[in-house]
């Protein structure tokens, strides 16, 4: 059986490292206030969303990890379970969010827009459990 990584799967750890840059840089403009996301005259909740800036930061240098370089070492096996959990934390987080964006334009009377951008930050993150996973055993995407 070959062992050598498909460009396939390259090509996702390239935009998994992006992807991980983006929630950081993401999360600092979150916490910094440059361009929240939120209206901060409506969401007058400043420690969960510093949570949840903080938080990106986290899935971001999860994502960031050397994950070729860790696939020898006996730890892999729990940093690839810390980064699945992360991953499945990071979707409800992203569904929260929305449901939030919800509520609030609701006791605004208004209609929120659709969440395409948690939808896809939602499906990215899904996508990076089985990334780590193959690059590790890329026989088994046969």
């Amino acid at each position: 059986m070959s062992t050598e990584i498909p460009t396939g799967l390259r090509l996702a750890r390239i935009l998994s490292v992006l992807f991980g840059l983006f929630l950081i840089l993401n999360a600092l403009r979150d916490l910094t206030g440059v361009w929240p996301r939120w209206n901060p005259t409506i969401v007058t909740w400043p420690i969960l969303l510093q949570l949840s800036g903080y938080f990106y930061i986290l899935v971001g240098a999860c994502l960031l990890l050397p994950w070729q370089k860790l696939m020898q070492s006996p730890r892999w096996a729990w940093a690839w379970g810390f980064l699945t959990a992360l991953c499945v934390m990071f979707a409800f987080a992203m569904i929260t969010e929305v449901m939030a964006k919800n509520y609030i334009a609701q006791a605004a009377g208004l209609k929120a827009k659709p969440p395409v951008f948690q939808a896809i930050l939602l499906f990215a993150a899904l996508a990076q459990s089985p990334i780590a996973f193959f690059l590790r055993r890329p026989e088994l995407l046969d």
